[in-house]
């Protein structure tokens, strides 16, 4: 792929890659936080109708499979092109953090199926919605540093121009 082509990819997985790091940092800080104030039962509800939802589910899909689908195109593009080492191991980074999320998915989205098939009980959904947290901090912590990956080989791109 010319490296104009290669530019335009890594433009899409950064837009991608921002939009997912913002909606995972958005969701730490301001709605996980929020079950302690309004309790287990009541977040378990706003979780059955949100993330479990008809909408809810796809979205998932899309944001964790999506992310890592192109986060590794961007990554084997990059092998493939006459790019700098270093936009390579941006991307490669990139790649491996997208992996990794879908690693730690497969501990905290059984959590969370969990919770939608819980009764509202205000122990059981407590321990589960903690467990889920952990995995998921961890989760978005690895988006935010993938998409600060993604970036600085966008910079290290416009930096350089169509060179290396």
């Amino acid at each position: 792929m010319a490296s104009r082509g290669f530019h335009w990819l890594l433009t899409l997985t950064a837009g991608f890659e921002g939009l997912r790091a913002g909606a995972g940092t958005l969701r730490m800080v301001l709605d996980l936080p929020a079950r302690t104030e309004i309790g287990a039962v009541a977040f378990a509800q706003f979780s059955r109708a949100t993330d479990l939802s008809a909408v809810g589910v796809p979205f998932y899909i899309v944001y964790g499979a999506g992310g890592a689908l192109l986060t590794l195109t961007t990554w084997i593009v990059a092998l493939r092109s006459d790019v700098s080492r270093e936009k390579k191991l941006l991307t490669g980074l990139a790649a491996l953090c997208s992996v990794l999320i879908l690693v730690l998915t497969t501990q905290a989205a059984p959590l969370m199926f969990a919770v939608g098939s819980s009764p509202d009980d205000p122990a059981l959904l407590a321990n589960l919605l903690d467990d889920f947290v952990r995995w998921t901090n961890w989760r978005i912590g690895l988006a935010d540093l993938s998409f600060v990956a993604v970036l600085l080989a966008l910079a290290a791109q416009s930096r350089y121009g169509s060179a290396r």
